[in-house]
């Protein structure tokens, strides 16, 4: 988005104008002063100086983001390209691509293009404790990516908790859905939820992992920030929630949530930078082979 340059305002501002100043002689050096700190501080608030800042274009990058879960209709690919800084949101999709996805023991399912940058499998459906590889050829490039299905962890129940500190902008309590489950000891997992309120997707990144909780019963609070105060967002008297959890593989996870620090840089660096991705050939993006379990309640 380009700033649009604005003309400076008068040097002083109808607040000032506006200002009760009462001139007397006690003692006069004093009024002085102040008349002169206000006229300062009034010339300082009232200027403003456009800028436009001078962002080079980066030559676009294809982007893969391939999901196949264990359920049929589940398998879909989106293929687009990235776009300057100043260029709208829309999803540039890329037609013309061969996608295809490989099972283990070599069976391979050509996934049909469904729309612009849109390739699906109808029917095809992942088994837990195999491994899948992504195929995706366009333009004389070839983009590849293996995940394996790691085991459903059930999702035993879901209830919602009042925010102590934050209100809704209407000052209505603010919820939060927190999901409980059980966490194996036996394995490494990682896990990443999403929220519905009738059927409107949450587009906050909400995962977990068991680093600090393996083996034990997890209550996790699925916390996210309503930043532009959006109403269809609150979770209010009557609305439907669905979670749905998905048991994720380890690079997915790095992928997620590098997504989340990578808009305004990490920790050790304050520079935006591209998420970590598992795809091989040089696309930004992800393959995600992955179970999913909802669950729906009615906030009360």
């Amino acid at each position: 988005m380009q700033a649009v340059p604005k003309p400076y305002a008068p040097l002083y501002s109808p607040l000032y104008l506006r200002l009760p100043i009462t001139l007397n002689f006690k003692p006069m050096k004093n009024t002085i002063k102040y008349i002169t700190i206000i006229l300062f501080a009034a010339a300082l608030s009232s200027c403003e100086k456009a800028i436009d800042l001078k962002l080079k274009d980066t030559t676009p990058q294809y982007v893969v983001e391939g999901v196949l879960t264990d359920e049929a209709g589940g398998c879909k690919v989106l293929l687009s390209q990235t776009k300057n800084f100043t260029d709208n949101n829309d999803f540039n999709g890329i037609s013309g691509a061969t996608v295809t996805i490989v099972d283990d023991n070599n069976n391979v399912y050509p996934l049909t293009a469904t729309g612009t940058g849109v390739y699906q499998h109808s029917t095809l459906k992942g088994t837990v404790g195999h491994t899948y590889s992504l195929n995706v050829s366009v333009n004389g490039k070839t983009f590849t990516s293996s995940c394996i299905m790691h085991p459903a962890v059930p999702l035993d129940s879901i209830y919602l908790v009042k925010d102590q500190l934050n209100n809704n902008k209407d000052g209505t309590p603010r919820k939060y859905v927190t999901v409980q489950y059980h966490d194996p000891a036996s394995t490494k997992n990682y896990y990443r939820f999403v929220q519905y309120v009738n059927n409107r997707k949450e587009e906050s990144i909400l995962l977990d992992d068991d680093e600090f909780t393996n083996g034990q019963e997890v209550n996790t609070r699925l916390n996210f920030n309503n930043d532009n105060d959006n109403p269809a967002r609150d979770i209010r008297p009557g609305n439907q929630v669905t979670i749905e959890m998905m048991s994720i593989d380890q690079a997915v996870y790095k992928y997620f949530y590098s997504l989340t620090n990578s808009a305004n840089g990490d920790g050790n660096n304050a520079a935006p930078a591209n998420p970590l991705t598992n795809i091989k050939g040089g696309s930004l993006g992800y393959f995600s082979v992955h179970t999913v379990l909802r669950k729906t309640l009615t906030a009360p």
